[in-house]
């Protein structure tokens, strides 16, 4: 008889610790070797809605908001539809004075449901269609554009006057091939500045940059302000215009296994500003006003997937575990092959091994450590998902989200029927 079938309150000790960087503010461990999320057990939840099942933490999305707005203040931030978007989470980011970022007048007619004021929300994207510039100009809200034929295009459907955010892609950024919007500083970039100041009834909005992803060090986001505010300056010389405000977009990183570099928002929020504040005073140039449109770094460490082992093999490297359903959305993104799993649902004495796992169907592959008596059936939750519940696929399209608080459940979507998914 060992220690910790003396005392079985041990037993929650001996397993690995919860990373809070990695996993949700209220996951923690139970009896029976399960984990519990926003106060309910994961394999309770696996039981109802079967699974693969999506979990967001409602409390860690809240947090993760106001701690956006308290390092860079009232109107500053905005939510990244990219990373997903439902009426529930959009009410959770609202109400934390948050804005949003949409790419589409179905996201866009969310926000303001959720209550997200129109002039709060940004309509971004290189697929707008006429209809979502219609629908952002009628409601108040803001459009992004990145070239000068957007802007004529944005200028004839306006009925009413509309803000416009100029997509400006640094140079950092311009070594690569750019998708969508134009080089800081060239010749395209002023000609779109002149487009829209030639039109009466657009207003230059701001600058909006793409700094990069998954990015944890300041330096990206220093060098892209230093660059546009010098931009800004050649603006205000040519034709007397005052950039407002310059948006750092987001790319923040997201924590997928321990160790990961963190993303320090207060520390990030000071450091930029005090830079916008010494290039702006630098160039004599009035200082713009700041804002940042995080997505993955507020919804990704709320969200665990829970799924089932398909299948396990034991080579001399370790184990090879298949899952039922993987990661969805994740076999092409930067995070890919890195999130934290563990095992849920069940006591295990076995010590943990190295464990390829493999998901099912895809190629994608990520290492991690199970317990060496790990066997198909066994419940399995993956942290960091919350940025990839939304996504256009097949695990994702048969499995339910659930937002958990306090113990309480709500479907955010349920799981469709055989017939619906036929």
């Amino acid at each position: 008889m060992t220690l910790a079938d003396i005392v079985p309150s041990l037993r929650i000790a001996l397993r690995p610790p919860l990373d809070p960087t990695v996993w949700p503010l209220s996951a923690r461990w139970v009896g029976h070797g399960d984990l519990q999320i926003g106060g309910v057990r994961a394999s309770k939840l696996a039981h109802s809605y079967g699974t693969p099942l999506h979990i967001l933490d409602e409390q860690d999305v809240r947090e993760r908001s106001a701690e956006y707005r308290r390092a860079f203040g009232e109107r500053a931030v905005s939510y990244s539809a990219r990373a997903g978007l439902t009426l529930e989470t959009a009410k959770w980011v609202a109400s934390s004075g948050l804005g949003c970022r949409v790419s589409s007048a179905a996201e866009l007619r969310i926000a303001l449901t959720a209550g997200v004021g129109a002039s709060e929300i940004v309509l971004g994207g290189a697929g707008k269609s006429l209809a979502d510039l219609d629908a952002a100009n009628a409601c108040g809200a803001a459009v992004v554009a990145g070239s000068v034929a957007e802007i004529a295009l944005i200028a004839s459907r306006a009925v009413l006057p509309q803000r416009v955010w100029l997509r400006i892609v640094p140079a950092r950024m311009g070594r690569r091939r750019i998708r969508y919007g134009l080089k800081c500083g060239t010749g395209p970039a002023l000609a779109a500045v002149a487009a829209i100041r030639s039109q009466p009834g657009l207003e230059l909005a701001g600058f909006d940059c793409d700094c990069g992803h998954q990015l944890s060090r300041f330096q990206p986001f220093e060098s892209s302000v230093r660059e546009v505010l010098g931009f800004a300056t050649v603006v205000r010389s040519r034709y007397g215009i005052t950039v407002p405000a310059v948006n750092l977009g987001g790319g923040h990183a997201a924590c997928y296994r321990c160790g990961d570099d963190d993303f320090a928002v207060g520390a990030f929020a000071a450091r930029a500003r005090a830079m916008v504040h010494l290039s702006a005073e630098y160039f004599g140039i009035a200082e713009p006003r700041l804002t940042v449109s995080p997505g993955r770094s507020i919804v990704s460490r709320a969200g665990v997937t829970i799924t089932r082992v398909a299948a396990v093999s034991s080579n001399l490297g370790g184990l090879t575990v298949s899952l039922d359903e993987g990661v969805p959305g994740c076999g092409a993104a930067p995070c890919s092959g890195r999130h934290s799993m563990v095992l849920v649902g069940r006591e295990s004495r076995s010590p943990l091994r190295p464990a390829t796992v493999v998901e099912t169907p895809g190629p994608a592959r990520t290492a991690a450590e199970l317990p060496a008596d790990v066997e198909p059936g066994d419940l399995v939750a993956i942290a960091g998902t919350g940025g990839y519940h939304y996504a256009d696929s097949p695990s994702v399209g048969g499995a339910a989200l659930l937002g958990v608080s306090g113990g309480m459940v709500r479907t955010i979507k349920r799981r469709p029927t055989l017939e619906e998914l036929a």
